[in-house]
C-alpha cells in the first residue's frame, strides 16, 4: 500500500519566517512584488515558508522557481516526517542572494516526492520600476505608484 500524497495548505513568500518554541511559524513582510532599476535583481535574504497536512510517513520535499522565461530551478529540501493525517507540518527556507535574471512573473511552486503541486503556489512579479517625471530610475524611484519594494532589496 502507498502511502498518501500530503495536501499543501499554503506556501508564502516573505522577508522573514521563522519558527518559535512552539513550532508556531511567524512571517514578516509578505509580498508578490519585487522591483529593481537593472538586471540582475538579487534580495539579499528572503524566505519561503509552506504548511502540509495529511500525509503518513516520510516525504522527500523540494522546491521550484520558474523564470518568466520558463527556466527552472530546483531546490532540494530536508524531509518532512508526519505521524498521522491531521498532522500538520511547518518549514521555512531562508534563500540568500538568489538572482531574479529577468522580468516577468517568477513562480514559487512546492515539489512533493518529485512531483510538482499544482497549486497553491507563490506568484512574485519582478518589476522594472517606473521612471519618476525629472526623475532616473535610480535607489530613490519608487516602484508601482506608492508601494516601496521590501527593505533591503537593492536596486542595482
Amino acid at each position: 500500500m502507498s502511502k498518501p500524497r500530503p495536501t499543501l495548505e499554503w506556501l508564502h513568500v516573505c522577508d522573514y519566517a521563522f519558527r518559535d518554541e512552539q513550532g508556531k511559524v511567524g512571517m514578516i513582510g509578505l509580498f508578490d512584488t519585487l522591483a529593481s532599476a537593472k538586471l540582475p535583481g538579487r534580495l539579499p535574504m528572503f524566505c519561503v515558508a509552506f504548511g502540509v497536512t495529511d500525509g503518513v510517513g516520510e516525504y522527500n520535499m523540494g522546491l521550484q522557481v520558474i523564470a518568466p522565461s520558463g527556466k527552472v530551478v530546483d531546490l532540494k529540501l530536508p524531509p518532512i516526517q508526519l505521524h498521522n493525517k491531521k498532522q500538520k507540518a511547518r518549514a521555512v527556507l531562508r534563500l540568500a542572494g538568489m538572482p531574479f535574471e529577468e522580468y516577468g512573473q517568477y513562480v514559487f511552486r512546492l515539489v512533493i516526492e518529485g512531483s510538482p503541486v499544482a497549486a497553491p503556489v507563490h506568484a512574485l512579479d519582478h518589476v522594472e520600476p517606473p521612471k519618476q517625471p525629472g526623475q532616473g530610475a535610480g535607489p530613490g524611484g519608487s516602484a508601482l505608484g506608492s508601494i516601496p519594494p521590501p527593505p533591503d532589496f537593492r536596486q542595482n
